[in-house]
């Protein structure tokens, strides 16, 4: 699993905020402030499903290649 998705995040939020907490009226408090619950804490995420496999990049000639790069830069920065 990733341990950068979202479920992650918010579960080692979660974990932090209960240690820090003095007591649990206190961490219900910042569990609240954050958007967080208890469960988030308690029990580790599940692993997303695999991602399914992108095409491959298209291959362009030379040409092509120029062509769209100027098309790109003309753009972003204006016709020159």
């Amino acid at each position: 699993m990733r341990l950068t998705s979202q479920a992650w995040q918010r579960h080692r939020a979660a974990r932090s905020l209960a240690h820090h907490a003095r007591d649990a009226d206190e961490l219900a408090v910042l569990l609240d402030m954050f958007g967080l619950t208890a469960e988030e804490g308690l029990a580790e995420p599940v692993a997303p499903p695999e991602p399914t496999p992108r095409k491959p990049a298209l291959k362009l000639d030379a040409t092509s290649a120029c062509r769209l790069s100027n098309l790109l830069l003309d753009a972003h920065h204006g016709p020159a």
